[in-house]
């Protein structure tokens, strides 16, 4: 794979991310959160495949996730204030995006099947 075909991999899953992430942030229904949390779990795990295993990544992910989750399952719980909620999701994704900005990216294909269970077990 090339570095502009790399770059541009990285780009197109980083925007669909994006939206979905602001997409909880506002909130909504039950159901369409569920299919958001969906979508981002799978947008991460294929982004993860582009890169070398990190474990500041692999940390920054499930941080992610989880702060995703989070709003997703306690939107009709009201458990925790959502200005909180909604902060904790925008500090996991800005360490998210640092931590792909460092990322090298992985010289061959493999699986990331692994990743999928470890990383986003917790939510």
């Amino acid at each position: 794979m090339t570095e502009k075909t790399l770059d541009e991999a990285i780009h197109e899953k980083l925007n669909l991310i994006a939206p979905t992430l602001k997409a909880i942030q506002s909130g909504g229904e039950q159901a369409y959160l569920g299919d958001l949390q969906t979508l981002l779990r799978k947008n991460l795990a294929s982004l993860l495949a582009l890169f070398e295993r990190d474990p500041g990544l692999d940390a920054a992910t499930a941080d992610l996730y989880a702060a995703a989750a989070a709003i997703v399952q306690d939107a009709t719980a009201a458990t925790q204030p959502y200005a909180r909620k909604r902060r904790l999701l925008q500090e996991a994704q800005a360490r998210f995006e640092e931590r792909i900005a460092l990322a090298r990216p992985r010289e061959r294909r493999s699986s990331a099947s692994w990743r999928q269970t470890e990383l986003f077990r917790a939510a």
